[in-house]
């Protein structure tokens, strides 16, 4: 029995792993956005259509696909609008539902006093980014 103790194999270990601290994982390098191209004319209200072509046009997809994607992304726009929610649209703007309390008015024609009752309205806030741009630097 001596023997046999004797030769006993202890189990080898895995060579033990160096604790290094976690890499962190970057987001891939996003390509640089291509330009949007529009043919829309100053003053000139675009349709949807329009607004349709020019998107699939842009993420190269057919035209049924892209209203598709904008449609969904609209309907989730409302669903949390409708919630209450206050929706970020990008370098955009914010759209929310405000609430006008109850007030008094007067009737423009007769002067006399008349009661506005409470209500919501639909509200859009642009964002810092999207007014530099439009003001143009000013």
């Amino acid at each position: 029995m001596a023997r046999k103790a004797a030769k006993k194999t202890t189990a080898k270990k895995a060579p033990a792993k160096k604790k290094t601290a976690a890499k962190k994982k970057t987001a891939a390098a996003a390509p640089p956005a291509k330009a949007v191209k529009v043919t829309a004319v100053a003053g000139k209200t675009v349709t949807a259509s329009a607004l349709l072509q020019s998107v699939a046009d842009h993420l190269g997809v057919k035209k049924s696909e892209a209203k598709a994607m904008v449609e969904g992304y609209t309907d989730v726009v409302k669903a949390y609008v409708m919630k209450g929610s206050k929706v970020k649209i990008g370098d955009i703007g914010m759209i929310m539902i405000r609430a006008r309390k109850a007030r008094m008015g007067r009737n423009p024609q007769t002067g006399e006093p008349v009661k506005i009752k409470a209500s919501k309205k639909l509200a859009f806030r642009q964002s810092s980014v999207m007014k530099a741009q439009v003001m143009g630097g000013r």
